[in-house]
């Protein structure tokens, strides 16, 4: 399903994988800080997430998002409920 999904700017996948690997390095010497920086990580990507899941629901279908997430649609209604802070079951 995943190879449906809307695709993603090379150069956004190349930063991720660099924020990866800098957790990885940061976790042989320091587990609990590789811990703060992947909590920093997810906190960052819910605030940035949270006006586009509005307008995601406001302008696509459950089976649209589906797709272009590369999800089924109840793990898309669920995923964007929850980065858009609002109840999955609505």
């Amino acid at each position: 399903m995943d190879q449906a999904a809307i695709p993603l700017p090379e150069t956004f996948t190349d930063l991720l994988a660099q924020l990866v690997t800098e957790i990885e390095t940061l976790a042989k010497t320091s587990p609990l800080a590789a811990l703060r920086a992947a909590r920093q990580l997810e906190v960052t990507a819910a605030r940035a997430a949270y006006w586009p899941a509005h307008q995601a629901r406001q302008d696509t279908t459950p089976e649209q998002a589906a797709n272009a997430l590369g999800l089924n649609e109840d793990t898309a209604r669920k995923l964007m409920a929850r980065l858009g802070d609002w109840s999955p079951y609505h």
